[in-house]
């Protein structure tokens, strides 16, 4: 069985256009952009998503306005930094978790751009102490900012113009997540 893999930079974001725009577009419209580029694809629903940051903050309201493109499957999340699930009442998007069978793999490991637990954090940490069986939160390891991470200038960002900073990944430290996520596999 194989997958297709589709890559989205959001609007105002790394190398794509509008970057003089407010890059706040992505928390007002996208879930339809999200929608859009799916449909675009002509993709039969549902999909799984891995997200990062901003794209995970997209990606929770959008799972939580179309749960249906995202039924019956399991997601990767990292570092939701925003409490705005997109929730017309408490709790609606832990409901259509339950309710669309959507599983959802939460990890936050505190960095450069999120260097403290945010409010999106608090909410999945509420979840995990109450033992919602749709999601599983894991803090992954601490590291140290200067041995994981390499700059990258002319890349717009929200948090620090035109630089990016990325994680430099070596086999111990996917042994270290692999570890974190799976406590009894050896390493």
């Amino acid at each position: 069985m194989g997958c297709s893999l589709i890559l989205v930079d959001l609007p105002g974001f790394g190398q794509s256009s509008g970057r003089d725009r407010i890059q706040s577009s992505w928390k007002q419209n996208g879930p339809e952009i999200y929608v859009a580029i799916l449909s675009s694809f002509n993709i039969s629903k549902p999909i799984s998503v891995l997200a990062q940051c901003g794209g995970a903050a997209t990606s929770i309201r959008t799972i939580n306005r179309y749960p249906s493109w995202f039924q019956d499957r399991h997601h990767l999340i990292n570092n939701s930094v925003t409490g705005d699930f997109g929730d017309t009442y408490p709790g609606e998007f832990e409901q259509k978790l339950l309710k669309y069978n959507i599983h959802l793999l939460v990890t936050w490991k505190a960095d450069i751009d999120h260097p403290t637990f945010c409010i999106a954090y608090k909410r999945w940490d509420r979840n995990r102490r109450s033992g919602f069986k749709n999601l599983q939160l894991v803090d992954l390891p601490q590291i140290a900012y200067g041995t994981d991470w390499v700059k990258v200038n002319n890349i717009a960002r929200l948090t620090s113009k035109n630089k990016a900073y990325f994680y430099v990944n070596t086999p111990e430290r996917e042994q270290q997540i692999i570890h974190a996520i799976c406590p009894n596999t050896k390493q």
